[in-house]
């Protein structure tokens, strides 16, 4: 058998190695064209989805700004027709409260500080509830004799009828009745208490 000689050996030698030192110094091979694909269509992928998120996303935040914005609506509203029920109890009350009229000592003619007092009666009467029947109740302090009383507070209580029905408050409504000195607003005995039983009271029946 013949042998190499050195030179011969190291050629055959350069020649074994070349292309494993060729394929070392130009690295990994780079994707192919399908694994290419694959990222973008992944890509892709994910950015549909990350919009189909976002888009639920919005419609959820959407859907609750509007639950929202009903309730409050709901919410407004109620308190409206809470605050329209309360005025409206509250004028009807008011509507409904009927002041006395108060009198001199040992009078029966109306005094002119109780005309706007009166006024006022009389619009109640006309305005709200004008199917009313109307009680009008004649009273006197404790002076005076038990009959003198019964006749001031009738004439007292026919005072205010006349004035009444003079103001356009029908006649047929209203009566008229004497408790004189038997139910007195204040049961003291002075012109403090005095005053105010010298009175007539309108009740509605």
């Amino acid at each position: 058998m013949k042998r190499l000689s050195r030179a011969s050996i190291l050629v055959l030698a350069g020649l074994i190695s070349a292309p494993l030192f060729i394929g070392a110094c130009a690295g990994p091979k780079g994707p192919t064209q399908a694994e290419l694909a694959a990222i973008e269509t992944e890509r892709r992928r994910s950015a549909q989805e990350d919009s189909v998120r976002a888009a639920e996303e919005a419609t959820r935040l959407a859907a609750q700004a509007e639950e929202q914005r009903v309730r409050e609506e709901e919410d407004r509203r109620r308190r409206e027709a809470e605050e329209a029920q309360r005025r409206a109890v509250e004028e009807a009350r008011r509507m409904a409260t009927l002041s006395s009229i108060y009198f001199d000592y040992d009078e029966s003619e109306l005094r002119a500080d109780q005309m706007a007092t009166l006024n006022e009666n009389g619009r109640k009467l006309r305005e709200y509830q004008p199917e009313d029947n109307v009680l009008v109740e004649g009273h006197c302090d404790e002076r005076g004799t038990v009959e003198y009383n019964l006749a001031l507070g009738e004439r007292r209580a026919s005072t205010v009828k006349s004035f009444l029905t003079d103001g356009g408050v029908a006649e047929t409504r209203l009566e008229t009745i004497s408790y004189g000195e038997e139910r007195p607003a204040s049961m003291g005995h002075d012109e403090n208490a005095w005053s105010k039983n010298r009175r007539a009271e309108i009740k509605r029946k």
